[in-house]
């Protein structure tokens, strides 16, 4: 009989310590194999059946560890020293999930054998090896994922544990790996079908995505594991023999396993604790940005939408998104209510698809509607947040200031990126195909995005729902006396609707209030003034003065402000509209709690007067092309109108409402619980003052803008309708436009379809990042409280002085103009932009040709240069507008041969015009649907009394000396021929990189030369032509 056994505990290790082994073997194995990769073999392992460097710029998962030594044999090493842990990890799972009773845990740690096996199928069969095993082994890997990820969070992660963290990291890292497979399919049809260059390296991101997100779930076994210990024990016998003697390894229950009640352990690390200290303001952060995230959608939204009408020329249908912040309504189900308030990881990650589908590279409409469906997300989540932060006062203006912080930082971004935000889904990356990148840094947003969530899902809660609800009254838990009003809810929508339509841009209210030169308000550097209102709006609510602002009679502040900004201009109306911000902004926390008092359908209500307003605001412009339009037709004062009435109505409601302190108390009892608060917001408002300063600073002019060839006293001149700067393909188009501006030397330019100031074009302004980078003066020309479409002005020339002109206009819509007088070379030239109205109204046309023409007219005798829109073939009489402009405006065209003319003319007079050509729009994508008409001119000079007479050859044969022209200033030169390039001096012609197919699509077209190719035409005086005799007739040559 032998004798009875003991067993001994030799050594012992918390469970784990197993998922840190997986984590850390894991990390290790493809972090090497990737730096090795990229330092040994990088131009190799990046490599495709399609592609290499440069096309091609990051490497795949395959190629990386699999196809070169050593990274391949260190790969496998340390995948193999995975493994062990990683089955350990599928075991402690399974009896964390047993101990506790749940059904299904043999079943699913089965699952993560066969997982575990399919990943040794791809990774030790490499695509080159045997391609069919690698792909059916990685597709059976990523198949078993499913039942693997949803199995383990509902065992493991049960809602009667007293954290979430568990959960809400498993559902964070098992919906961003399910919905990173999206764009990797993309990527892998556009590679394999397509045959996109780079499309593979995209791809390649994404596999590598997923990787990460594999072991990060894993990962999280860390937290249930830390429920078992791994001991070592030695089983003996009373008498212990050599051969008896032998050793076990089990998982053993720690003593701080109970299945009736589990409380796990925080990591034993240092940074755990510099984790814990930081946690208020990486919260508050995550918060904010978050914020940034809504508003970024939001300000996108609308000049995607208003993309398709423009490009189709009407209703395209897609107009309908603009209703997708409606989604609030479904707050009216109690199972809706309760889903989104136990996922807002969930709902973040919808949030973030909103800045990350920049990657999808269509015509837009795939782009625009998925933003809608992201945007009404987040809508639905802000609102269903406000809703359960009214439970406290404190709490609710929290919100509600994180919110208004969110827009802050929204406005400095365009104000620190020339009026766009980079983060925009109609923003790219600088570095895209065909060098239509918009200069994006959507990358860095998604970035930021994910970080936000990660911190989002680490927490406890979400803002204030970790505090234990209780039903004993807390000196901030007002009872209102009667109920909140209806009007609440609507007055809360107006207020949204006048942030956005004022105060989603720093120059809006700079716009509104321009008139030409001299400058008064601009956006640059006056944009920090705006900046500076909206933090004082959101600083107010956390001091004493929020009772003043919130009062009846302080209302007439704001709403005389609102006319003042309507009815005035230059300082006045700037002034006027950042009171007007400051008071607005202060009222936005009030409002959003006053209003989440009532129901559950009460933000639907606000966001469908914001939209409704959207609409009306849109059609005090674009009454011409919608049903009722008429009814609108410059009304922005109503529209401003009803706002400001509605917003009074919110102010009467507040003060109506009257509240009383549940256990009594000081008055504005929330105030002691936001001071920490407080100052976090002062300290970020203050960063963000420092830091539009700072902006200002460098984007200063410190150098005179020169023309391109002042030593010839020439200046290009050009006529370009934008439509708005979103390109064929919904891209923001300012930087093409600034390439192909510099390139082509255009010295003064007139931009058509401008106004970009309004929602529905994302508040932005064209001129800012095209002048700053080229060094020109701009003139963003009628404001938009003018109900234009807007032109535009941009000189290497100083503007002394510019008029904006609203066009007669009886029947269609209204057509704006600038009269400038320029300093070109010391002489006075006059340069007139418009925009006529359209084929539809031929009396419209009548009028504003005959305005135009009183207006050059009443110039005379200065130079004047036409640059404009304006419907009529060439030569066409009364009453079209041709013969009106060249005969009553005292002009003459660029060229009256060219017979291929219908919208975009140049007309002169007191210049020597020595070029002219039609440079097409580009193309892959276009950037807009018109040409570029350009035309060289030289500036006579003023001391001249007759042309030139000097009857010498020149020096170099075929060089005109077109420089030495002289005339009067008063006096037109009326005949000219038409000459070869080769006759004209170097610095009169256009760059010669635009014949053939040109750069980027940007071409010469239309004008042809002798030999018929397409080409600029040059330009002689007829006493000019005998130079030339030997080298063409005159007669052939005279323009007709």
């Amino acid at each position: 009989m032998k004798g009875s056994t003991q067993q001994k505990l030799i050594a012992a290790a918390p469970g784990s310590f197993i998922a840190l082994l997986h984590t850390f073997f894991a990390a290790c194995a493809f972090g090497v194999a990737l730096a090795v990769g990229v330092g040994l073999h990088y131009h190799k392992i990046v490599k495709n059946q399609w592609y290499s460097y440069p096309e091609e710029w990051f490497p795949s998962v395959s190629a990386t560890i699999g196809d070169w030594a050593p990274e391949r044999q260190l790969f496998q090493i340390l995948i193999a020293l995975t493994s062990g842990p990683r089955l350990l990890v599928v075991l402690g799972s399974y009896l964390v999930a047993r101990g506790k009773g749940r059904r299904g845990a043999a079943a699913v740690a089965l699952v993560g054998i066969v997982r575990t096996l399919a990943c040794g199928g791809w990774v030790y069969v490499t695509s080159w090896e045997g391609g069919e095993v690698h792909d059916i082994c990685m597709i059976g890997y990523i198949v078993t994922n499913i039942p693997w990820m949803w199995g383990t969070t509902a065992l493991l992660s049960p809602a009667s544990m007293p954290t979430s963290k568990p959960r809400s990291l498993r559902v964070l890292f098992s919906s961003l790996f399910f919905g990173t497979l999206v764009p990797l399919i993309y990527c892998y049809i556009q590679h394999k079908v397509h045959r996109v260059a780079g499309a593979y390296s995209y791809y390649a991101l994404f596999e590598w995505s997923l990787i990460i997100l594999d072991v990060a779930f894993d990962s999280v076994a860390y937290f249930e594991l830390s429920l078992l210990e791994v001991n070592i024990l030695v089983t003996a016998p009373d008498v212990v023999s050599k051969a008896d003697t032998a050793s076990r390894f089990f998982l053993a229950p720690s003593p701080l396993f109970d299945a009736e009640k589990i409380v796990l352990k925080s990591p034993p690390w240092i940074i755990t604790q510099l984790w814990r200290a930081t946690a208020d303001w990486r919260h508050f952060l995550a918060d904010i940005y978050l914020a940034f995230v809504f508003w970024t959608n939001l300000t996108g939204l609308g000049p995607m939408i208003f993309y398709q009408s423009v490009w189709s020329m009407g209703l395209s249908g897609d107009e309908v998104l603009l209703f997708c912040t409606l989604t609030p309504i479904l707050l009216l189900s109690n199972r809706v209510q309760k889903f989104v308030a136990a996922h807002p990881v969930l709902i973040a990650c919808v949030e973030l698809v909103g800045i990350l589908i920049y990657r999808i590279d269509d015509e837009g409409q795939g782009r625009l509607r998925t933003l809608g469906f992201a945007l009404g997300i987040q809508t639905l989540g802000w609102s269903a947040k406000w809703r359960d932060a009214a439970k406290s006062e404190a709490t609710s203006r929290k919100s509600s200031l994180i919110f208004g912080l969110g827009l802050l930082v929204s406005v400095l971004a365009k104000h620190s990126y020339h009026s766009l935000n980079p983060a925009w889904p109609f923003m790219s990356d600088p570095y895209r195909a065909h060098g239509s990148g918009s200069g994006g840094y959507n990358d860095v947003a998604v970035i930021l995005g994910v970080l936000s969530v990660l911190d989002l899902a680490s927490r406890h809660s979400i803002v204030e729902a970790a505090e234990p609800t209780s039903s004993k009254a807390t000196p901030d838990t007002l009872t209102p006396i009667m109920k909140p009003s209806a009007l609440s809810a609507y007055a809360f929508g107006a207020l949204f609707f006048l942030i956005h339509f004022l105060y989603s841009d720093a120059g809006t209210i700079i716009a509104w209030a321009h008139t030409g030169y001299p400058l008064g308000p601009t956006a640059m550097p006056h944009g920090v003034l705006t900046i500076l209102a909206i933090s004082l709006g959101l600083i107010i609510p956390l001091t004493p003065l929020s009772s003043v602002f919130t009062s009846p009679a302080f209302f007439a502040v704001p709403l005389s402000s609102a006319y003042i900004l309507y009815s005035t201009k230059r300082w006045t109306a700037f002034l006027s509209g950042l009171v007007l911000v400051t008071s607005s902004l202060s009222l936005l926390p009030p409002f959003m709690y006053s209003a989440s008092l009532l129901g559950p359908g009460v933000f639907f209500r606000a966001f469908l007067t914001y939209n409704i307003l959207v609409l009306a605001s849109v059609w005090t412009v674009a009454y011409a092309f919608v049903p009722g339009g008429p009814l609108l037709r410059e009304r922005t004062d109503i529209v401003l109108g009803v706002t400001m009435m509605l917003i009074g109505a919110g102010v009467w409601a507040l003060n109506k409402q009257a509240t009383k302190i549940a256990t009594g108390g000081a008055v504005d009892p929330w105030r002691s619980k936001l001071r920490s608060f407080s100052k976090k917001v002062n300290r970020i408002i203050v960063l963000v003052l420092v830091g539009s300063v700072w902006v200002a600073y460098i984007r200063r002019r410190t150098e005179v803008p020169t023309p391109y060839h002042p030593e010839e006293r020439l200046f290009t001149a050009a006529i370009w309708t934008m439509h708005f700067a979103l390109d064929g393909r919904m891209w923001e188009s300012q930087r093409r436009m600034e390439h192909i501006i510099r390139e082509a030397e255009l010295d003064v330019i007139g931009l058509l379809e401008s106004d970009l100031q309004r929602i529905v074009m994302g508040n932005r302004d064209m001129t800012q990042y095209i002048a700053d980078e080229l060094g020109m003066y701009a003139d963003i020309g009628p404001s938009p409280s003018s109900h234009t479409w807007g032109c535009a002005l941009l000189s290497k020339f100083p503007i002394l002085n510019s008029t904006h002109h609203l066009l007669p206009s009886p029947v269609g819509e209204l057509a704006p103009a600038i009269h400038a007088t320029l300093d070109v070379y010391g002489e006075l030239v006059d340069i007139v932009v418009a925009h006529n109205g359209q084929e539809e109204d031929p009396m419209d046309r009548e009028l504003q040709s005959q305005e135009l023409a009183r207006i050059m007219s009443s110039a005379w005798p200065r130079p004047v240069v036409f640059l404009g829109y304006v419907v009529t073939k060439p030569g066409d009489l009364r009453p079209s507008p041709y013969q009106i402009l060249v005969e009553d405006g005292r002009v003459h065209d660029v060229d009256r041969g060219d017979h291929d003319r219908w919208c975009e003319y140049i007309l002169f007079r007191g210049l020597h015009r020595v070029a002219y050509a039609r440079l097409n729009r580009g193309s892959n994508p276009a950037i807009t649907d018109t040409e570029i008409q350009a035309a060289k001119f030289v500036v006579p000079e003023r001391d001249a009394i007759a042309a030139h007479e000097d009857d010498s050859p020149p020096s170099v044969r075929g060089a005109i000396p077109l420089k030495k022209r002289k005339a009067p200033i008063s006096i037109d030169l009326t005949e000219a021929y038409r000459i070869p390039s080769a006759h004209v001096p170097e610095g009169y012609r256009f760059p010669s990189m635009f014949y053939g197919d040109g750069v980027r699509g940007h071409r010469f077209q239309v004008l042809t030369d002798q030999n018929g190719n397409n080409a600029p035409l040059y330009y002689a005086e007829p006493g000019e032509a005998r130079y030339l005799a030997e080298e063409y007739t005159p007669d052939e040559c005279k323009v007709q």
